[in-house]
């Protein structure tokens, strides 16, 4: 019953009964005490006045005596009728004090007592009035021995039992007062059992409280510890009523709230939520939990050209799409294998147990589901999907490794337009070195760590250096000098190469316009890459930097590779168009790697074409290569353009390119890369000879 009221139901009668008992105490005590003042005041009234009445006729009764002595010694009458008055006063007083005292009801003993005095008071009386009579008719002298004889003997009892009496009545009030001790002594002893009572059930009370309301608030901050622990299961007591009850359903409340919405975050943690597949997280720590003996391969699985499905068709169809294919993947891998969605149209495969050839297998069957035309509101799409495979442990231990060279199979595999690569077959990306270094180069150009090489161009003809190549070094404070090859790349692909290209053209043309007021007529030339070319404010640029340094545009060219010419073709031609219109020379660089290269010697507004290394080497004695190499010399000899055989090395090659009309040769045959003071010093010696 205690248990089921609420808390403040508990306290309001706890307190009650606290307060009935303090209440009780006082009541108690109020009583004692006033029975104590009633009882003292019996005392005062009645014990005191008894005493103080016995004392009185003690009194009286010897006045009387003195007086009657004054009588028997006074011989004049009209002084003992003076006396006879004082007498009859004290007889008087005398009676009253009597009379008093029997009216107070006092015990029979006592009362017994009070009779033999009044009987003793009234036969001296008797006897005194019969002395006083004896006085008026024999004399005093009669008088005097009848008050010897008789009456003296009756006025000495008197006194005596008066004074016993007396003596008996204040024995009677002490032994009163000593009861009046003892019940005060009594009273004292109640009210401090009531106290202690009053005490010890309200320290009861308190601890049946305490154990109603602390043992269910522990039991539930036990319980909401054990929540906060991710202790879900519990069971929560119920059918508690009151403040505790409801503290219980709140936390059972939480508790399920808690699980529920830690449910749904583990969902969006773990959980793709269009695909219903595992995510890249999830994916990652079931790789993570195999154990180290373990051998399988890991797939990276991609759309390709789902980009244009989702700008054509919109997002709508893109994603039941990509629900699709990972029905489709499932449908094929089964359940001993785990797939997952990454991101975009990105898929991952755990092939547990998986080698070469059984991957091969079970990814071609996957590859074979996913192209099926997939039907979405009428329509079949035709899709294609390329493939990468990392095989662990051969190709790495961790998820990280992995992924990162099943991406490189992947990109491999969409270059190459093939459905399946795996990670073995291509090298591995940049390493950590090159990677710190990417992060250094902007830190380099602060500091001035890059110097500009140049490589002589020899005109054939006239046997003479009339052109150069600039070169970008990067000479490094603790790795030494570092070739373009090791951060030029890197720098493209990051975007860097904006900020490297304006300091090589600024230093280019700086170089280049002081050696032409030196007397020194050497055109420089200087690479634009793809991000450069695609530049609206380059035009602009290179026009601002001439102007400033007097150099003549006829005095600098620009080598474009053919890759820069691929992307935004049409800005690419306009770029070009104005930099011709400037004065400028342009050049092919690498040409004949490219699938379009006779397209753009038509179009583009050029002077040269550089002859890519590959067909240089070995000219000579390659058929093939001479071949390409003479018609290249034969059709830009046609259309009015000089040619630059780049990379010769020996002196075959350069007597081939000689005999052939070849224009320019660029190469270790001719010279080296040399820093500006050693190639000013290098070219005048060589153009003097």
């Amino acid at each position: 019953m205690f248990k089921t009221m609420s808390i403040r139901t508990r306290l309001i009668l706890a307190f009650s009964v606290l307060l009935s008992l303090l209440v009780a105490v006082a009541a108690v005590s109020l009583q004692r005490l006033d029975n104590l003042t009633a009882t003292t005041q019996n005392i005062v009234n009645f014990q005191a006045r008894r005493a103080l009445l016995a004392q009185r006729i003690n009194q009286h009764a010897q006045a009387e005596a003195i007086i009657l002595l004054n009588l028997l010694q006074t011989t004049a009458r009209d002084e003992r009728v003076k006396l006879y008055a004082a007498l009859d006063s004290e007889i008087a007083a005398s009676g009253k004090a009597v009379s008093d005292l029997d009216m107070t009801m006092l015990s029979a003993q006592v009362q017994g007592e009070i009779d033999h005095v009044s009987d003793l008071r009234q036969r001296y009386s008797v006897l005194l009035q019969e002395t006083v009579e004896l006085i008026e008719i024999e004399g005093t002298a009669s008088a005097r021995i009848y008050f010897e004889d008789r009456t003296h003997k009756v006025l000495n009892t008197l006194l005596f039992d008066t004074k016993s009496l007396e003596e008996h009545l204040q024995q009677m009030m002490q032994s009163e007062l000593e009861q009046l001790k003892l019940a005060a002594a009594r009273a004292r002893q109640l009210v401090i059992w009531l106290a202690v009572a009053a005490l010890v059930i309200g320290a009861l009370l308190a601890w049946f409280i305490a154990r109603g309301i602390v043992m269910p608030v522990r039991s539930a901050v036990t319980l909401a510890r054990d929540i906060a622990s991710g202790h879900y299961d519990l069971d929560v007591p119920q059918g508690q009523r009151g403040e505790i009850g409801a503290l219980l359903r709140a936390l059972r409340t939480m508790r399920d709230s808690i699980a529920s919405r830690e449910a749904k975050i583990l969902r969006l943690a773990y959980v793709d939520p269009l695909t219903n597949l595992p995510n890249r997280t999830r994916f990652t720590e079931l790789f993570e939990a195999r154990t180290a003996t373990d051998s399988g391969a890991l797939v990276l699985l991609d759309i390709n050209r789902f980009a244009p499905i989702n700008n054509a068709l919109g997002h709508a169809v893109g994603d039941r799409l990509l629900c699709a294919v990972a029905t489709r993947i499932l449908g094929v891998v089964g359940s001993d294998n785990t797939v997952a969605r990454l991101w975009a149209d990105q898929y991952a495969l755990l092939l547990p147990g998986a080698d070469r050839d059984s991957a091969t297998a079970l990814m071609r069957q996957v590859i074979d589901a996913v192209r099926a035309p997939v039907p979405i509101d009428g329509q079949r799409l035709d899709i294609e999907v390329s493939t990468g495979i990392a095989l662990y442990p051969q190709d790495g231990q961790n998820s990280t490794t992995l992924l990162r060279r099943a991406g490189l199979a992947l990109a491999a595999a969409k270059r190459r337009h093939e459905v399946l690569e795996f990670a073995t077959d291509w090298p591995d990306g940049p390493s950590p070195s090159q990677l710190s270094l990417i992060g250094e180069m902007r830190e380099a150009l602060q500091r001035g760590e890059f110097v500009i090489y140049y490589q002589p161009k020899l005109h054939l003809a006239t046997h003479k250096i009339t052109a150069t190549e600039a070169l970008i070094r990067w000479r490094h404070p603790s790795k030494g000098m570092i070739p373009p090859m090791q951060f030029i790349p890197f720098a493209e692909q990051t975007g860097f190469i904006r900020d490297i290209t304006p300091w090589v053209l600024r230093q280019v043309i700086t170089d280049a316009a002081q050696w032409t007021r030196d007397g020194l007529v050497v055109i420089a030339s200087a690479n634009l890459s793809t991000l450069d070319l695609r530049c609206r404010g380059l035009v602009q640029d290179v026009a601002r930097m001439l102007a400033e340094s007097g150099l003549p545009p006829d005095r600098l060219c620009l080598e474009i590779t053919e890759s820069a010419l691929m992307d935004q073709p049409d800005l690419a031609l306009q770029h070009l168009n104005d930099l011709s219109a400037l004065g400028l020379k342009l050049s092919i660089d690498d040409y004949g790697t490219g699938q379009s290269s006779l397209a753009y010697v038509k179009t583009l507004p050029v002077n040269e074409l550089k002859i890519d290394r590959a067909f240089v080497t070995a000219v000579d004695v390659t058929p093939k290569n001479a071949a390409i190499v003479r018609s290249t010399l034969l059709l830009c000899q046609e259309l009015g353009l000089s040619v630059v055989a780049e990379g010769a090395e020996t002196a075959e090659e350069l007597a081939w390119l000689t005999v052939n009309h070849c224009d320019l040769v660029q190469g270790y045959v001719v010279a080296k890369p040399m820093p500006l003071p050693e190639f000013l010093s290098w070219v005048e010696k060589f153009n003097a000879s």
